[in-house]
């Protein structure tokens, strides 16, 4: 099936941008949709430690460095633009006219607002109407897949949102998915020493049940995909962070926002922009 809209990927000049257009051309190619890709100049951005730029970038640099890219890679379906204004708020407004919107987690270059994925971060803490995905410049394009999706469920809608986007890219690549649900004891459970039986562990029937809740729609929806689930005690970040070792993509539900100025996400998939090993495909749901 043809996708009319296309992939949105922000590029910036770094290899944090390119490695976030080579998941983009894959995520295309895969849904059979065109890319767009994207460098937005913050004219009244400050770039601090160095001297002033002796001559005016017009954005050709970044285009040529990412047009040789998309030729390595044999993607033809592509188109390339120099925007100016805000990067995250200019990424948001042309993802309302895009099928995903992927954006590099570190890259600095164009995008200087803050230290550290200022981009990636603004642009989750708000409601995006389609998939956000931040891919980490520790991530290896060339490296052999893993063949599993990791889920952070944890009975919400968005956790159900996440569940969708997972179960139809796994339909779609063979790729297994691992449903993880994420207790910490200490908030939600009195101290072990209190219990009447130390020797139970009773988040471990809620976890299971939680996520037997969850899941069982999306298995009986989609029968030919493999599924896993555990339920682990720890905080939720720490835990899908490990689990991202082995695994191609972790899928998160975000929090919806409408104001720009407030930047409010949910703490797990705040957490992961920083700690995860593999891409992390953050979901919203539009009504939250």
């Amino acid at each position: 099936m043809t996708n009319e809209l296309p992939v949105l990927v922000g590029i910036d000049g770094s290899r944090d941008g390119l490695i976030a257009l080579t998941w983009a051309t894959a995520y295309a190619e895969l849904h059979q949709a065109p890319l767009h890709a994207v460098y937005v100049l913050d004219d009244e951005g400050e770039v601090g430690g160095g001297p002033p730029p002796t001559e005016a970038d017009d954005g050709s640099e970044v285009l040529d460095d990412a047009l040789q890219e998309l030729g390595r890679l044999g993607f033809r379906d592509a188109s390339l633009e120099v925007r100016h204004g805000h990067p995250a708020q200019t990424l948001l407004e042309l993802s309302e006219r895009s099928f995903a919107l992927v954006v590099g987690r570190r890259g600095m270059g164009g995008f200087a607002e803050l230290v550290l994925g200022s981009t990636s971060q603004a642009c989750t803490a708000l409601a995006t109407k389609v998939p956000l995905i931040v891919v980490p410049d520790t991530w290896d394009p060339a490296g052999p897949p893993h063949q599993r999706i990791v889920v952070g469920i944890d009975g919400s809608v968005e956790s159900q949102d996440g569940l969708r986007f997972a179960f139809e890219l796994a339909a779609a690549t063979g790729a297994e998915i691992l449903g993880v649900h994420a207790t910490e004891v200490r908030q939600t459970h009195p101290d072990p020493n209190n219990w009447f039986d130390p020797a139970r562990q009773p988040w471990i029937e809620t976890s299971d049940d939680l996520l037997t809740e969850a899941l069982e729609g999306w298995i009986a929806k989609c029968p030919d995909v493999a599924v896993q689930h555990r339920g682990v005690a720890d905080h939720p970040v720490l835990v899908l962070a490990r689990e991202s070792r082995d695994a191609d993509l972790v899928v998160v539900g975000g929090l919806g926002r409408t104001a720009f100025s407030e930047l409010r996400m949910g703490s797990v998939a705040r957490g992961l922009l920083h700690h995860s090993h593999c891409p992390v495909a953050v979901v919203h749901h539009p009504e939250s």
